[in-house]
């Protein structure tokens, strides 16, 4: 970074010129050790020539990023001195450009908050209620460490959910490629040597030879199709209004809905624990974890608890009323209310429901693994039996 100064050396000569420093504090070291009273210091802007290629911002590395600043701010490190030490870390240019933002922003006297949302980080809007309940309260390192457990918890979640698909869908996917290239080159093979067509088979051995035969010869209008419903199912899931029916869909499963309300309540519980650990009012830290839920008719009905709460009602009541968690987590947050403790007792709430949504998960995958085998399973069989049926019945003609 290039730094242009004005100064006062020790003879009282006025001085003007430009040096190179990693950061403003640096900067400011290299003047004074020379001996030059700084009367202003200001970056100089520098067009970066942008790289042919840079990598998308992942979520782990702005996880990173923000937990070394948050220890360094536990650690006592001023705000200034850990975003100019983050600054030089070798982070992603994002993470670099958002802190040198940063950076400026607070030299001009904004608040941390403030200058974290001139950053443009793709971060959630809880992180900034907590933030700025922690500059109200002296306690940013604690609302920090609030906000990013439960932005770990997110990741984790999303990690666990990915980890325990990634064997199903590649089981689905290779048995349908099994079933693909039986009908794209087996079936085709026999169909040839059997005569199809010019002798009477066995309906099932008919049906596959038939498909077999469709199959090869309209190949190119089934990958067309196929390409149409991959762009169209990706086009209707970026409408806000397609996803949330398809929540609401599925939510009403029999065990894919349970996991996904035990997972919502675990993560709505972990956001309002931290919200009230900071010691945001509970009206206000109600509404903002009111997002946390991905369903849009559990929303609908943290809208109606929210309403019973304003209207004088406790909140293990107005749980109870809306039936919104299940009776062991209501006794939990009534419990809290009368020792004081509702942040804690939130916490091991949200515990108990991940635990519930981890052992549900493992239910959904004991359910998808022998199904998946027994229909792929299925399908090959019964290409594989009409196969055989052609060819008992030809040579049953032949003799």
């Amino acid at each position: 970074m290039i730094f242009q100064y004005e100064g006062v050396d020790a003879q009282g000569n006025s001085l003007k010129g430009e040096l190179e420093a990693v950061h403003h504090h640096a900067a400011l070291r290299q003047l004074r050790d020379k001996g030059i009273i700084v009367i202003e210091l200001t970056e100089q802007a520098v067009v970066a020539r942008a790289p042919w290629f840079t990598p998308r911002l992942t979520r782990a590395q702005l996880l990173q990023a923000l937990h070394e600043l948050t220890t360094l701010i536990i650690s006592g490190v001023t705000l200034s001195e850990g975003i100019d030490a983050l600054i030089e870390g070798g982070h992603h240019p994002q993470i670099e450009q958002a802190f040198r933002t940063m950076g400026r922003a607070l030299q001009q006297g904004e608040s941390f908050s403030a200058a974290l949302a001139q950053s443009k980080l793709p971060l959630p809007d809880y992180l900034f209620h907590l933030v700025r309940a922690g500059e109200a309260t002296g306690e940013l390192g604690e609302a920090l460490s609030r906000a990013l457990e439960k932005m770990q918890f997110d990741q984790r979640t999303g990690n666990e959910l990915r980890n325990a698909l990634t064997y199903p869908i590649v089981l689905v996917l290779a048995g349908l490629s099994a079933v693909v290239l039986m009908f794209a080159v087996v079936v085709p093979k026999f169909t040839g040597m059997l005569g199809h067509g010019k002798v009477t088979l066995p309906w099932l051995a008919e049906m596959v030879l038939s498909t077999g035969e469709w199959f090869n010869a309209n190949w190119d209008l089934l990958l067309i199709a196929l390409i149409l419903c991959i762009a169209g199912l990706a086009l209707a899931l970026r409408s806000r209004d397609v996803r949330q029916r398809l929540l609401n869909g599925v939510s009403r499963l029999p065990v894919v809905g349970e996991w996904l309300y035990q997972s919502d309540v675990a993560s709505w519980s972990y956001t309002l624990a931290a919200m009230l650990g900071s010691r945001v009012e509970l009206l206000q830290a109600l509404e903002l974890s009111r997002g946390s839920f991905r369903i849009p008719f559990r929303q609908r009905g943290m809208g109606e608890v929210i309403r019973l709460v304003r209207s004088g009602k406790s909140l293990s009541d107005s749980l109870a009323e809306t039936r919104l968690i299940a009776r062991s987590g209501v006794n939990l947050v009534r419990v809290g209310e009368k020792s004081g403790r509702l942040a804690e007792m939130f916490s091991s709430l949200a515990a108990m429901y991940e635990e519930n949504s981890k052992n549900r998960v493992k239910k959904v995958l004991a359910l998808i693994e022998p199904l998946a085998i027994l229909l792929i399973g299925s399908i090959i069989g019964v290409i594989i039996l009409g196969i055989i049926l052609a060819i008992t019945s030809v040579n049953e003609m032949a003799v």
